[in-house]
């Protein structure tokens, strides 16, 4: 999915540091994009705020994601 059309919940409870998500960066770089991001029918996010900075961190234009309802 385009990373663009990826919104995050505002409400997400859990904050990364800009450390934390270089390092989730480092290992999407070195392991690769190894688990989606869970989206809801709206696009977004359930599960995985860390991974879409990441994504975004490293210019990435598209994403896995899997959508739940």
């Amino acid at each position: 999915m385009k990373i663009n059309e990826i919104k995050p919940y505002e409400k997400n409870a859990k904050k990364h540091s800009k450390k934390q998500v270089q390092q989730i960066a480092n290992s999407i770089k070195e392991f690769g994009f190894n688990q989606p991001i869970v989206i809801d029918n709206n696009n977004v996010v359930i599960v995985g705020h860390g991974r879409l900075e990441a994504g975004k961190l490293l210019g990435l234009q598209d994403v896995p994601v899997l959508k739940v309802d």
